[in-house]
Formats: structure tokens, C-alpha cells, sequence
């Protein structure tokens, strides 16, 4: 009987909406206008573009039994608000305002539901803190005006840090289950807000949509793995879309907000869950789930012994590159993005790998001496060495003098090493959209030095991969998706050049 009644309830505030809203806007400015105060005609536009969404949530608590998850959306929406310059008690006059037009505007004993429920939404505005962590609700003041920023790149790193926190105040308040569910999980939302605008700012400075959507479906996919539903970053992603339309001129938040479109679309389409890049079937398959296994089972030993019997049965080390250490790092990282390897299961085995390398390499077969020399590194932040590791074996197997830096290596101190070493081509591995920005420094450094005059610059990894022409947006003369293939376009451009 009383879950009928709440439907009902909840029934009847739908159907009422319009007239709710006006009846409410009509109190709020009788109330302004016989007390004026600063700020008091920004408030009430606020609460028009709200009210709606209050009496949403309050049919959907009605529904719900119980107004756990209205007095949440409450709290996230005074935080959000406050962000703006709106103050709490704009929020608590709009919700008192609400419940005084319910009185008149519903039968009796379904007004007294709602108000119940909606007054019990509207006593979380009185507790301190307000939100838990406190970080969730302590939004950064808007900084120097954004409209000085002369790309939206620009822009979104100027406010990155606010964008975030509102961003999510506004995700929470929209969808209060979820902040609920999340507890103490919270703060890892404002973490992934800011890599989410790390990630967003890379790819509209290279004005790649491909790049942010890659990383999305990516972000996706690892949430999958922690179990979460994937409708939350679809929220979160259109939540950060508003955000922009608030934070940002329109001419700079434009170009974000329709990546983040693109994204979501993407996000919206059927999910396939990336498949597995170690398979029996596949040239050295068995050996490489063998070598997978002993992998995930933290047998190095066994691993280590499964390389060195396949050479000493006399496998050609480039094919175990290609078709056991390559793949297996891949899927290593794809068990990883799906949560079935923790961070340092992950650089257990990456470890391994690397060690399997270091005894591999004395025994790289070496053609005869092109006469040519390579530089390889990963760049300035990436601490994802292995891939440029591989390159620089690979073109040492081809014949050429190799000088691989390792990770994280400093822009200026690569074009010296480039310099010392007369190189010809410099190979430079970004694993984050948030490194192109120091591929591009670096890439940039080296055409202003004379002394690199006539170098050949190869980029390569994930970036680059999930957008083909992305090497073109860095200034770099080509990329390749494979070490073997970055030796190829080497040769080409090489060749192309009279070298």
C-alpha cells in the first residue's frame, strides 16, 4: 500500500512538473525581490536550469523508498553550486520553495510523502562536512581568466584542477548512486577526473578525436576490470562536457566538448573486450603461452629456461622478439587494463621480460654493419622503457650502431647524446597522450639544433597506434606500430633523403 502511494506520489509530481517549476520560480523571485542581495539574479538562473532535475530526483526517491540518495544529490549539487559562486542557502530556498508548491499543487496525503522525502533531502544541507573527503568539495576558485588562453589546450590545463572538482560534484549530484556505492572509493573519481582532462588536453592539442576516444574505450574497459557499471564514465564524460560549456568561452570549450562526444559515442556502441594477443595457433604459439604462464605464475626460472631452450634448439632470437616477448608484454598489459593482474604483477613480469632481454642480447644476430646509427629513448615522463628497448634491439639485429637512453630520458640530454654519437635516426616511445606534449619538445629542440641537421626522427607507442597520422601532428618524420616496421621506415626515409 505505501509503495503504491509513493508511485503514485511520484506519478503526480511528473505530470505537475511545469506547473511545479513555475510556482517555484514565482517564490523564489517574490523572495528576491523583497530582499535583494548580491549575486541574487545569478542564483535564481541557477535554480531555473535545476529545478527540473530536483523534482526528478525527488520522484525517482519516492520510487526509490527513501531519500538516502536525494539528500546525496543535494549535497553534491551544493557543492557544485558553491563552485560557481551560488551559495548553499540558494539551494535551500529553492528546495523549501519546492516543498511549499507541492502543498498546493498535490492531493494532501501524496504532498505530505513528497515533502517528507524531500525534506529529509534537504537537512543533508545542514551537515558539515557536507561531502566526504573533504577534497571532493574544496573546488579551486576560478584562476586567471581562461580566456587568455591561447589554445583550449591551454585552457584546460590553466582550470584543470577545478574543471575536475566540478566535474564530479556535478557526475555525483546527477547520479547519487554511485557516490553512495563509491565510500571511500570517492577520491580515486577526482583522480581519474584529472586524467581524464590530462589525456583530453593532449588530444585536442594535436587535434586528434581518435586519440581522446582510444583512451576512453581504454578507461573503459579498466573499469570493467574493478567491476564498475560503464555507464558511470559515460556520466562522468558528460558531466565533464557541461562543465566545459560553464568553465570555459565557448569558443575554447567547443573543440573538448565535441571530442567528448565523439568519446561517448564510442563508449555507447557495442563493447568488445580486446582479445588476447598470445594464441596457440599463432607462429611460436605454444612457446609463448608456455612463457606466458610461467609469467603469471612468477616462475622466472621456468620462463628464463623456456627462452634458452628455444634458442639452443636454435630459434632465431628475432622471432622470439616478435612472436613470444612481444606479444606476451601485450597481453601482460591487456590482463592489467582488465584488472586480472595487479600494478605489481604487471612489473613482475615486464621485469622478467627485461632480464630475458639482457641475456638475449649478446646473442642478437647482427648483419653486417650498415654504417648507420640509432639513438632511442622514452621520452621525458614515460617510465614505459621496453618498447623503445625493443626498437633499439631491432635495428642493432639490422645492422646498425644503437645508443638506447632507457627511460624518462631529458630533452636536452638525448639531443647531446644524439650529437655525441653522430646519429641518424632518433627513435623517441610516448605510452600516454599526456607525453605528446614533451615528444613535441623534444622533437622541436632537435630541428632548432644545427647539429642535428638531417637527423630522421621515428615516434612510436600506444598514442600512436590508436591514431596513425598522430606522428605528423609532433613534427616527427614517420612512426611505425612495430619495432620491425620502425626499422623498415628508417630505411625508407633514409633512402628517400640520398643517405
Amino acid at each position: 500500500m505505501v509503495i503504491a502511494e509513493r508511485d503514485r506520489a511520484a506519478d503526480r509530481l511528473l505530470a505537475s512538473r511545469e506547473a511545479l517549476m513555475a510556482a517555484t520560480l514565482a517564490r523564489l523571485r517574490g523572495a528576491a525581490a523583497a530582499q535583494p542581495s548580491p549575486g541574487a539574479r545569478e542564483a535564481l538562473a541557477r535554480c531555473r536550469l535545476d529545478l527540473g532535475a530536483h523534482i526528478d530526483a525527488l520522484a525517482a526517491a519516492l520510487r526509490a523508498g527513501g531519500g538516502e540518495e536525494l539528500g546525496e544529490r543535494c549535497a553534491f549539487a551544493a557543492v557544485f553550486l558553491e563552485g560557481l559562486g551560488v551559495p548553499r542557502s540558494a539551494l535551500a530556498a529553492a528546495l523549501d520553495a519546492l516543498r511549499e508548491s507541492i502543498g498546493e499543487q498535490l492531493d494532501p496525503a501524496l504532498a505530505a510523502l513528497a515533502q517528507d522525502v524531500l525534506a529529509a533531502g534537504r537537512r543533508r544541507l545542514d551537515d558539515a562536512p557536507l561531502v566526504t573527503p573533504a577534497a571532493l568539495a574544496a573546488i579551486p576558485p576560478a584562476g586567471p581568466a581562461s580566456g587568455e588562453a591561447a589554445s583550449a589546450a591551454e585552457a584546460l590545463r590553466m582550470s584543470a584542477a577545478r574543471i575536475a572538482a566540478l566535474s564530479v560534484a556535478l557526475s555525483y549530484a546527477r547520479r547519487p548512486g554511485d557516490a553512495l556505492a563509491h565510500g571511500e572509493r570517492r577520491a580515486r573519481c577526482l583522480e581519474d577526473a584529472r586524467r581524464h582532462l590530462a589525456q583530453l588536453a593532449a588530444a585536442v592539442e594535436v587535434e586528434s578525436p581518435e586519440l581522446f576516444g582510444a583512451y576512453a574505450e581504454w578507461a573503459q574497459t579498466l573499469l570493467l576490470g574493478f567491476g564498475l557499471d560503464p555507464a558511470e564514465l559515460v556520466g562522468h564524460l558528460g558531466a565533464l562536457g557541461d562543465v566545459l560549456a560553464i568553465a570555459l568561452p565557448e569558443h575554447l570549450a567547443e573543440a573538448p566538448r565535441r571530442y567528448l562526444s565523439a568519446a561517448t559515442l564510442r563508449l555507447t556502441s557495442a563493447h568488445v573486450e580486446p582479445p588476447s594477443f598470445v594464441r596457440p595457433e599463432a607462429p611460436l604459439g605454444v612457446l609463448a603461452c608456455g612463457y606466458l604462464d610461467a609469467l603469471l605464475q612468477r616462475d622466472r626460472r621456468r620462463a628464463v629456461k623456456l627462452i634458452r631452450e628455444a634458442v639452443e634448439a636454435s630459434t632465431p632470437i628475432r622471432d622470439i622478439y616478435v612472436h613470444v616477448l612481444q606479444p606476451c608484454q601485450y597481453e601482460v598489459g591487456r590482463l592489467w587494463q582488465l584488472h586480472q593482474l595487479s600494478i605489481a604483477e604487471e612489473h613482475y613480469c615486464t621485469a622478467v621480460t627485461q632480464m630475458v632481454i639482457n641475456q638475449l642480447y649478446p646473442l642478437v644476430p647482427s648483419s653486417d654493419r650498415a654504417g648507420l646509427r640509432l639513438v632511442a629513448t622514452a621520452v621525458d615522463g614515460n617510465l614505459h622503457e621496453i618498447g623503445a628497448r625493443f626498437v633499439a634491439d631491432f635495428f642493432e639485429m639490422a645492422g646498425w650502431d644503437t645508443f638506447y637512453l632507457g627511460a624518462s630520458t631529458p630533452a636536452q640530454d638525448v639531443i647531446d647524446e644524439v650529437v655525441r654519437s653522430e646519429a641518424d635516426v632518433l627513435a623517441v616511445s610516448a605510452a600516454l597522450g599526456e607525453h605528446l606534449a614533451s615528444v613535441g619538445d623534444l622533437i622541436a629542440a632537435a630541428r632548432r639544433d644545427e647539429r642535428c641537421k638531417g637527423v630522421v626522427v621515428l615516434v612510436g607507442g600506444r598514442p600512436f597506434c590508436a591514431a596513425p597520422d598522430l606522428w605528423r601532428q609532433v613534427g616527427a618524420d614517420g612512426s611505425a606500430p612495430t619495432a620491425e616496421g620502425a626499422v623498415r621506415a628508417a630505411e625508407q626515409l633514409l633512402a628517400a633523403r640520398g643517405a
